[in-house]
């Protein structure tokens, strides 16, 4: 899709279309025209073909997200919220600041959260790397993708690579230098923060650890929960960093043979690389600790499918078991935030979060996990019930907690 094609289809409305990868957009002239000061200096810039990649597309998101009304904005929050929980997800863990001015989308969050009163449990992680803004708001999580994003995605071919892509000079992008993100990791980890980085090339995937393995010996921390997100690639000498200081890997199992970027695809930009995408049974052997996710709106919310995907990996050495997929899809996901003392595991004294299924998935094939169904979720032992409170009082009530 170019910006041409896009001016043919809607020549009268300015209109954005984002790559599937969350990473990519192309823009119309239309609004181009009102954004291009925005962004006409930044990395990822095209004009010609109206595609926006890096920097520049990180700006148009900004400049799009924050022109819907706050009103609707939380409604389709709380819309979101009760889909979520439809799917069996009982805790949800956001990565927010896309801009907003005085970063207002950061703080509604925080609000919504705290204004949930139906049990479901929320955890927002500030999509930055500016640690004063975080400990501004009493945060304790940073990082995420967007602004901690070290790299960009296979598709647009901006994933930062240790070699190049197949048939090409081309090893994508690396956003920050060493030191940058050093510094970042460094000064976040004194503050006692969690720090979460975006990787997905193995470059990336080597920057990320070099940097938080130099802020821990900078300030040793035994119980810091940081992670690599998404860790599509990653290298042997990154994964004994990660063993070694105990970070752990928020990971997309959706992302084995994904649609978008089908096993093929991937082959023809990685040639040899694609088998070693999505390791899971390596992390498990290693003894890391990998949480499912699900990138969204990247790809579905749907734990049914992380567990399926990692059960049926297409590199059949690296499926894991049902009762490794279950854990990654519950413990280990509470695990990341702090969480696992009083929920993800049935437990006495813990709060009787669970999910009913169609099914018991251990005593069905593994390759028809995908036909699980989420019957009932229930949070503190009460079935769930879909959010009512008027959006503006939800809000404030998250305000005075």
């Amino acid at each position: 899709m170019t910006r041409e094609q896009l001016d043919r289809v809607c020549p009268n409305k300015p209109v954005f279309m984002i790559k599937y990868d969350g990473h990519a957009c192309v823009v119309n002239t239309l609004l181009l025209n009102k954004i291009k000061d925005k962004v006409k200096n930044l990395r990822g810039y095209h004009e010609e073909s109206g595609e926006m990649n890096q920097d520049a597309f990180f700006a148009v998101s900004d400049y799009v997200t924050n022109s819907i009304p706050i009103l609707q904005l939380i409604k389709n929050m709380q819309k979101a919220a009760d889909d979520l929980a439809d799917r069996g997800i009982g805790m949800i863990h956001s990565v927010s600041g896309v801009g907003f001015t005085l970063d207002l989308d950061v703080d509604l969050e925080r609000w919504f959260a705290s204004g949930l009163e139906n049990g479901l449990q929320m955890r927002v992680y500030f999509q930055t790397m500016d640690v004063e803004k975080a400990k501004k708001r009493k945060l304790t999580c940073i990082g995420g993708c967007f602004e901690a994003a070290l790299d960009g995605c296979f598709g647009s071919q901006d994933a930062a690579m240790v070699e190049p892509y197949e048939n090409s000079d081309n090893k994508g992008v690396l956003y920050y230098s060493d030191q940058q993100v050093i510094d970042f990791c460094t000064k976040a980890n004194r503050a006692g923060m969690q720090i979460e980085i975006h990787a997905i090339g193995d470059a990336a995937f080597d920057q990320a650890t070099r940097a938080l393995k130099a802020a821990l010996d900078d300030t040793p921390r035994k119980d810091h929960r940081h992670a690599i997100i998404h860790a599509c690639l990653p290298t042997q000498e990154g994964l004994q960093i990660c063993q070694e200081y105990g970070i752990i890997l928020p990971i997309q199992t959706a992302f084995i043979n994904w649609p978008q970027e089908p096993d093929s695809y991937l082959e023809e930009l990685l040639g040899e690389r694609a088998s070693r995408l999505n390791p899971v049974r390596t992390f498990t052997e290693m003894g890391l600790i990998p949480s499912a996710g699900s990138d969204g709106p990247c790809t579905d919310p749907d734990p049914i499918m992380w567990m399926y995907k990692a059960c049926n990996h297409s590199v059949a050495s690296q499926s894991i078991t049902v009762q490794e997929a279950l854990r990654m899809c519950t413990y280990n996901g509470y695990y990341a935030s702090f969480d696992e003392k009083e929920r993800g595991s049935l437990e006495v004294g813990k709060y009787a979060d669970m999910v009913i299924l169609s099914q018991d998935p251990y005593s069905m094939p593994k390759e028809e996990l995908y036909k699980l169904q989420v019957e009932q979720l229930l949070l503190q032992g009460r079935p769930y019930q879909k959010i009512s409170t008027h959006p503006v009082l939800q809000i404030l009530k998250g305000m005075l907690c």
